[in-house]
């Protein structure tokens, strides 16, 4: 039964140090375990105010803000104002104009070398983890936005069009490159992965997928030179749909599954010569051939989907198509920064400065996603952050002193007490040290 007594419940303030956040001093812990927060003092060239706060001071306190679910440079004053979190972690937390103030004055070569920094927690993670091949993901994403510098969008509306690297295997975004609203999608995708191929551990097979944006002459030669398989949406062009009407009918094979049907088969086709002349091999080219169930006058009732792919040969043709499919998956982490680390809403009128809210969402995510795999049960490494703020991190307690030692008291009745607890000596391993 759900009582109504608001009318006869009173409201105190108390001078005990509460706190609402009683999880996040696990992941500041973690974040001096695995050296991020070295990482980020050691940043030559960031401005401080009169040497009040560090860079740290103010990368952590606004990731800390957007892990808690806040969304903005605002939301970061209820961290600041919670008690018991700046008595156990946040000792001091900068003012949201001055965390503002901070981003603006961020200029190419800080934002630089804050990317480097991501990268390098990224690269500690896989070298402990000893992955031996990894996926890179590169796609983009539009951010409506409707401050000063943004610019429209192939959608329609005005915003920013980063473009993001994710790894899938280990769930982390490696790099970014923050664009205007108005820029080609197939911009800046070349030199996005070669900067992933220069930062990544040395050792790991690396597999390459995109979309469309992906499908130039270039990207495709540096995979060829750097020995990376891969699998690109290809443009139909009038080339590509030359190779694909020459195919023969029986080598469409229907494949069925559940409720989707369509036709694949498998050809080969050679992208022609770059600027320089030179030319690419013959590479694999996977068509899908389904039918957009309308029928209107000067339209196909047939699409096509050519996946072009230098995977092995050892793959069969609904193999590539589900490697490249896998795509998808970086999709669900866009939408979880953008949706769960207030990527949707960004703070400041300046592309540099927005670029480097970005850069911060990035490492809140992979600070939060390494926590998941080091410190969590298994059953627990799916969860969103929302379900992650709802169960553990954005906890009630009570931060105590007796006889020169502190203590975190939590509710009894709190179901998942061992789990944080786990958790907590899980983030002190050694084997997390840096």
């Amino acid at each position: 039964m759900i009582a109504r007594n608001l009318h006869g419940l009173k409201v105190e303030k108390s001078s005990r140090n509460l706190t609402s956040y009683a999880g996040l001093p696990m992941l500041t812990e973690l974040a001096h375990q695995s050296g991020l927060i070295r990482d980020l003092d050691s940043i030559p060239g960031i401005w401080q105010r009169h040497g009040d706060y560090t860079t740290s001071d103010y990368v952590m306190g606004l990731a800390l803000t957007l892990i808690a679910g806040g969304e903005g440079l605002d939301d970061m004053r209820l961290l600041s104002h919670d008690a018991g979190l700046r008595q156990m972690a946040l000792y001091d937390v900068p003012a949201s104009n001055s965390a503002g103030e901070f981003l603006r004055r961020l200029k190419q070569r800080t934002l630089y070398l804050l990317g480097q920094v991501n990268s390098k927690q990224v690269g500690r993670f896989i070298e402990r983890r000893s992955f031996k091949r990894l996926t890179l993901d590169i796609d983009s994403t539009l951010i409506e936005s409707q401050k000063k510098e943004a610019a429209m969008t192939y959608n329609g509306f005005e915003g920013y069009n980063p473009v993001l690297a994710w790894l899938a295997e280990a769930n982390l975004f490696l790099a970014e490159i923050f664009r205007p609203g108005n820029i080609s999608p197939q911009s800046h995708v070349l030199s996005l992965l070669k900067h992933c191929l220069k930062v990544l551990p040395a050792g790991i097979e690396l597999w390459f997928r995109s979309d469309s944006a992906g499908y130039q002459w270039a990207v495709m030669q540096e995979c060829v030179d750097r020995n990376v398989p891969f699998a690109i949406c290809a443009d139909l062009n009038v080339a590509v749909k030359e190779v694909i009407e020459q195919i023969p009918d029986e080598k469409w094979r229907l494949v069925v599954r559940g409720s989707d049907l369509f036709l694949l088969a498998e050809t080969v086709y050679a992208p022609g010569c770059g600027h320089s002349g030179e030319k690419l091999p013959a590479f694999r080219l996977v068509v899908t051939q389904r039918l957009t169930g309308q029928l209107e006058l000067f339209k196909s009732h047939i699409k096509y989907h050519a996946i072009i792919s230098s995977l092995p040969e050892s793959m069969n043709s609904e193999q590539v198509l589900d490697f490249y499919n896998g795509r998808g998956s970086m999709e669900k982490a866009i939408g979880e920064l953008k949706n769960g680390f207030g990527l949707d809403k960004l703070p400041c009128g300046q592309l540099l400065a927005n670029a480097g809210f970005l850069q911060i969402a990035m490492l809140a995510y992979n600070l939060v996603e390494i926590f998941k795999q080091e410190a969590l049960p298994e059953g627990w490494k799916r969860f969103c952050v929302k379900n992650l703020r709802f169960r553990l991190l954005c906890q009630a307690g009570i931060v105590v002193r007796h006889a020169g030692s502190m203590a975190l008291k939590l509710s009894r009745a709190f179901p998942f007490f061992e789990i944080f607890e786990k958790a907590r000596w899980a983030v002190l391993s050694p084997a997390l040290a840096t």
